[in-house]
């Protein structure tokens, strides 16, 4: 790690060290008291911290038992949040739609080993070996390569869900799960459909996800960087009223947005910038391309993971990515920019997914007081 990096580090791996035994303590305390731990707590969560909203995305909890929308959301009051970004999963399977679990069926082929390993997290449908040209090298990421029997598997999921989206012509639904997210303190301002501007979604498909992200009360909706997805969707989006934000993986460059033609397609198309991934693909922090989005609107939101520049995706604070420098770059200008923890990094034996976040929320209050 470069001099500079260990400078600019120091105040996060104070933070972090601080947050870990805050966290310990803080998950003890009865939840009457912090307000955060259960369905029956009156108290609502606030984790706005010093003006910049923390959230998360709900794949942080993909590895706990609740699948539904309401566990979803007893998770998040767990962990103190009162932001997050909805994935649709938890979201339709509460709306009625058929339900598949893929780890479950297949528990000996789940890519990229255990939870948060320093693999970075492959998009599916892409399982090719690629190379990831990085400055200074390049290495070579094996890309999970995805058995006949599961393609088949997840194709009959897709078409199940597909024809199930096509037939609701009622959002009521949709409008009582938000007015429980509502009624308990957590906004959900973005909602994940992966496959969102795919070539094989039809056009009431799209209206579908357009009109459950309205109904939600999200700003945005994210999906996987791709450029014929922002092509077709500019219109779109602009049509509903809704921001698209591309996700990225190592595949970003400092560049991509600079000279791509992404932002060509219309102003409702935006970045879901994940700062851990971008470290690891560049070997340099995102700190400055956070900076030049920002000053163009252009950054629905960021997630917030810590990886090093050699790959490995690590607790808050360790790594290279800077998160408690982007954190305060955007308190310090007042930028409206939703920050969501994607918990990544491998959860210790003695630990689970909720502690985890909570330590994560911990570290994100510390550096933003």
């Amino acid at each position: 790690m470069h001099e500079q990096n260990k400078l600019n580090g120091q105040l996060s791996r104070r933070g972090f060290i601080g947050c870990t035994t805050a966290a310990a303590v803080y998950a003890v305390i009865p939840p009457i008291l912090t307000g955060c731990a259960s369905k029956s707590v009156k108290v609502k969560p606030d984790s706005t911290f010093g003006g910049v909203p923390i959230g998360a995305i709900t794949y942080s909890f993909r590895d706990l038992p609740g699948k539904n929308a309401e566990e979803t959301l007893d998770y998040l009051l767990k962990c103190g949040l009162s932001h997050c970004e909805l994935m649709s999963g938890p979201l339709e399977k509460s709306a009625g739609a058929p339900s598949f679990n893929i780890r479950e069926m297949f528990p000996e082929r789940r890519p990229g080993g255990p939870p948060g390993g320093d693999r970075d997290s492959i998009p599916r449908g892409n399982q090719r070996r690629t190379r990831d040209s990085i400055p200074g090298g390049s290495r070579e990421r094996p890309e999970f390569e995805m058995p006949p029997e599961m393609r088949e598997a997840m194709e009959k999921m897709e078409k199940e869900v597909s024809e199930w989206r096509k037939n609701q012509t009622s959002m009521t639904r949709f409008k009582e799960i938000r007015d429980l997210y509502n009624k308990a303190g957590a906004k959900i301002h973005i909602v994940k459909f992966d496959n969102i501007g795919g070539d094989a979604v039809s056009d009431e498909e799209h209206a579908y996800m357009f009109k459950v992200a309205k109904t939600m009360g999200a700003k945005g909706i994210t999906t996987e960087l791709n450029e014929n997805k922002a092509k077709k969707l500019g219109v779109l989006a602009k049509e509903y009223g809704i921001v698209i934000g591309f996700h990225n993986h190592t595949q970003l460059r400092p560049t991509t947005y600079s000279e791509g033609p992404y932002f060509s397609y219309g102003k409702n198309i935006m970045a879901n910038l994940d700062i851990g991934h971008y470290a690891a693909g560049n070997r340099k922090s995102a700190l400055s391309l956070v900076e030049e989005l920002a000053k163009q609107k252009r950054i629905l939101s960021i997630h917030l993971k810590d990886r090093t520049f050699g790959g490995d995706t690590v607790p808050f604070g360790e790594g290279d990515a800077q998160v408690a420098e982007i954190l305060q770059l955007i308190q310090k200008n007042k930028w409206n920019i939703n920050c969501d923890i994607e918990l990544e990094y491998p959860v210790p034996e003695d630990s689970d997914p909720l502690i985890e976040t909570r330590k994560c929320v911990e570290f994100c209050r510390n550096v933003l007081s």
